[in-house]
């Protein structure tokens, strides 16, 4: 029996926790019907470094199991938690010291670990995504590549797998990180009629449709603040990066090294990072047509501004719509 290990702390989604169990649990269901042999069918422990009642983020007590040094998965899963900012995440690391230790001795007695969402900080606190693929949750993207530089740090696919290292990035990717964890144990067969049973779509497999473009990145340069400034409030005409530098009194070279400094972009690349995704928010929840939305966000060229949006977000505006647009899909009740 694949024995499969599901590590809880105070703070874990209980959604997560209790979902990964749920598709094992589906699985078996699919494998008795297929008359599956009773010794492949899926075991698991809610563990904890204590054991005892654990409180998940919207207050839920779970029950767990002391993690023993003595037991062997086959399978450990790391749940995301709620992130409430750095100094607590540090602070939980810290205390999670025991638990790494115990992860990296399962690894090396050939374990599968997988990590959703938040989850990965505790899998990368081991060391053992060092040199490896992984991905992470996209808003904590700048914030993991600093605490984890040795990381090959992924943010386009939505699982990433390395050595039965098997990462997964904002919280909903468990469900496809789940599907894949029983493909290896199970074969697809089974992995693909939990899916299907369970409407997950395996054919999502990136996340660039869902990342943003403009994410927050903190600095100091008052130059840089007044370039962002202007170019938000310009950002539907006709600029070019020789009327920003003019208008801060710099020359463009300046203002780009400026720029890669504090954003780490050019300005031409943020000002097109930031048109596209002012054009998707009113692909997601207006009705204005392409052609109306291209020139709002200042692009006379409607083919030019496709070419671009594709090139960004990996589908062209109108599939974009078509699959994010809220109207679309409350039509129908």
């Amino acid at each position: 029996m694949p024995a499969t290990g599901i590590v809880c702390f105070d703070g874990c989604y209980a959604s997560v926790v209790g979902g990964f169990a749920d598709l094992m649990q589906v699985a078996n269901a699919h494998m008795r019907k297929a008359d599956v042999s009773p010794s492949l069918l899926y075991t698991w422990d809610f563990l904890s470094m204590l054991g005892g009642p654990i409180r998940a983020s919207n207050s839920l007590s779970l029950s767990t199991l002391p993690i023993s040094p003595n037991q062997c998965y086959d399978i450990i899963f790391i749940p995301s938690f709620h992130y409430t900012g750095q100094d607590e995440l540090t602070k939980f690391l810290s205390a999670a010291l025991p638990v790494s230790e115990w992860l990296c001795r399962q690894w090396e007695s050939g374990a599968f670990l997988a990590a959703n969402c938040t989850g990965t900080f505790l899998l990368a606190d081991t060391g053992l995504l060092d040199g490896r693929r992984a991905t992470t949750t996209w808003w904590l993207e700048q914030l993991f590549r600093e605490r984890f530089p040795k990381v090959n740090l992924e943010m386009h696919p939505l699982v990433t797998e390395d050595d039965r290292l098997i990462c997964a990035g904002a919280h909903a990717a468990f469900l496809t990180q789940t599907v894949r964890v029983l493909s290896h144990f199970s074969g697809s067969a089974i992995a693909t009629q939990c899916a299907r049973s369970m409407l997950i779509d395996v054919t999502q497999s990136t996340q660039t449709p869902l990342l943003p473009l403009m994410t927050e990145r903190k600095h100091n340069d008052a130059l840089i603040h007044r370039a962002q400034e202007w170019l938000h409030k310009r950002m539907g005409t006709d600029v070019s990066m020789t009327d920003l530098a003019n208008a801060l009194a710099v020359t463009q070279r300046t203002l780009t090294r400026r720029f890669q400094a504090a954003l780490d972009q050019t300005p031409l690349s943020y000002l097109q990072n930031l048109r596209i995704d002012s054009a998707r928010a009113l692909l997601e929840t207006g009705r204005l047509s392409i052609e109306q939305i291209c020139a709002y966000v200042g692009y006379c060229d409607s083919s030019s501004f496709t070419r671009l949006f594709r090139e960004k977000i990996g589908m062209t505006p109108g599939l974009y719509r078509d699959r994010f647009n809220i109207d679309n899909h409350t039509s129908d009740h």
